[in-house]
C-alpha cells in the first residue's frame, strides 16, 4: 500500500506482492478482488518458506500470521512468532468479510505459534483470552529506534525557545476517536499566548468540522493544520513545539488500550517534549506517574487544558519535565531495549548462537 521509503541493507531483500494501489484504494476494493489478492499473498508467503527454509518466521499481523501458518503446513516443523499489534475487532462485520475469516484463523491459530508478542499489556490480554491461550506474551512497547533522534546540540536553549513558543502539538491521524475536537476547546480555555498544531492526515468531512469549530471558537491565530507531511519535516515542526499530546477516546478495544501501543508518545519523549496523555488504566499501568507526564480526562477539555496550564506554570519544572522525557526515552522507551527480549526469543527458537551475530548481539545489549 506504501511506496518503498526506505533504503534497506543489502542483506535485506523485500518481496512486494500484488498492485500498488493507496491504503483508500485497497479498503475500496470489492470482496472478490480482496480474497484473489489474499490467496496469492499466501500461495506466495508458502512457496517462499519452502524454499528459504528459513530459521524463524516472524509474522506481523493476522493476515500475514494465517498466510505463515499455511506456509508451514505439511512441511518442517519452523518455528513462527505471532506479533499482534492491532486488534482487529469482528464484532458488526458481516459473515462474507475476508478480514472476519482471517482473525477467525489468526484465533484458532495462535495456540500454534511459538512465541505470541504484543505492544501492550491489555491487548494481549484480550487476544489471548478470545484464542484461549494461557501462557505469558511478551510486551514489546511500540518505541522509536534512537539512531532516528539525536539530542539536540543545546539543550538549554532548545528547551528555552520551547518554553517561549508555548506551542502545543498533536501527531497523528486526525479525528474524532483521537480528541481532536477536545483539545481545540481545551485551547480556547487556556490562555491566549498558547497555540495548537496539528499534523497528520485527517478524512475531508472531519477537517471541514474541525476547521468549522476552531473559527466558532473563535482561535483561528491559534491553530496550525498541517495535514500530512513528510517524515523529515514531521521531526522538525515537532521538535519546534512544547508540549505533545496524544488523547485517545476508548471508543474502541485499540485506542482504549494505548499506553505502550502508541508510537507517537516515545516520539514525543524522544524529542524531549512533555505530553498530556489519558488517565486510563492503560497509560497509568504502563508509565507510572514519571515527571514528564500529565493526565487528563480526554472527554473533558477543562481537564486537558488544566493540565497543559499546569505544564508552564513553572519555567524550572517545564526544563525538568523536558529532560526527564529525553532520560526516559534513552534509559528506557528506545526500540533497542524494547526488542531487545524478543530479539533473545528470536535466538532461542532459531538455534542460531548470538556470537555468530555481532550486529544483532549489540543491538540487544544497548543501553
Amino acid at each position: 500500500m506504501d511506496e518503498p521509503i526506505q533504503q534497506w541493507p543489502p542483506e535485506v531483500t523485500i518481496e512486494r506482492m500484488g498492485e500498488y494501489a493507496s491504503p483508500r484504494e485497497k479498503e475500496q476494493t470489492g470482496a472478490g478482488a480482496k480474497f484473489i489478492e489474499y490467496a496469492k499473498f499466501a500461495a506466495r508467503t508458502r512457496a517462499l518458506i519452502k524454499q528459504m527454509q528459513p530459521a524463524i518466521v516472524y509474522s506481523y499481523d493476522p493476515h500475514a500470521f494465517v498466510a505463515s501458518l499455511f506456509g508451514r503446513m505439511g512441511g518442517r516443523s519452523t518455528p513462527l512468532i505471532f506479533h499482534l499489534h492491532e486488534l482487529l475487532e469482528t464484532e458488526g462485520i458481516p459473515w462474507n468479510s475476508l478480514q472476519k475469516w482471517i482473525v477467525k484463523a489468526a484465533l484458532t491459530g495462535t495456540k500454534s505459534a511459538e512465541a505470541v508478542v504484543f505492544p501492550e499489556k491489555y491487548r494481549a490480554r484480550y487476544w489471548l483470552q478470545a484464542a484461549d491461550d494461557l501462557r505469558a506474551p511478551m510486551i514489546v512497547p511500540n518505541c522509536p529506534d534512537m539512531i532516528y533522534f539525536a539530542e539536540p546540540a543545546d539543550w538549554n536553549a532548545t528547551i528555552a525557545r520551547r518554553y517561549s513558543a508555548k506551542e502545543v502539538v498533536y501527531l497523528g491521524r486526525v479525528g474524532a476517536p483521537n480528541g481532536h475536537l477536545e483539545a481545540l476547546r481545551a485551547i480556547a480555555m487556556s490562555d491566549s499566548g498558547i497555540s495548537l498544531r496539528v499534523i497528520g492526515s485527517c478524512r475531508p468531512e472531519f477537517e471541514a468540522s474541525f476547521k468549522a469549530l476552531v473559527r466558532e471558537l473563535g482561535i483561528t491565530e491559534r491553530v496550525s493544520v498541517d495535514g500530512w507531511i513528510a517524515n523529515d519535516e514531521v521531526t522538525a515542526r515537532v521538535s519546534g513545539s512544547s508540549v505533545g499530546l496524544s488523547l485517545y477516546k476508548p471508543v474502541t478495544k485499540n485506542l482504549e488500550y494505548m499506553g505502550s501501543a502508541s508510537n507517537k508518545l516515545f516520539e514525543y519523549a524522544a524529542m524531549g517534549l512533555p505530553v498530556v496523555v489519558p488517565d486510563s488504566a492503560s497509560y497509568r499501568d504502563f508509565l507510572g506517574d514519571p515527571e514528564w507526564v500529565t493526565y487528563a480526562d480526554v472527554e473533558k477539555p477543562e481537564s486537558i487544558a488544566r493540565a497543559i496550564r499546569s505544564i508552564f506554570a513553572d519555567r524550572e519544572r517545564y526544563v525538568a519535565m523536558s529532560r526527564a522525557a529525553r532520560h526516559a526515552f534513552e534509559e528506557q522507551y528506545n526500540y533497542e531495549r524494547a526488542f531487545a527480549p524478543a530479539l533473545d526469543r528470536i535466538f532461542e527458537l532459531s538455534g542460531i548462537a548470538k556470537s555468530k551475530w555481532p550486529v544483532a548481539r549489540d543491538l540487544a545489549e544497548a543501553s
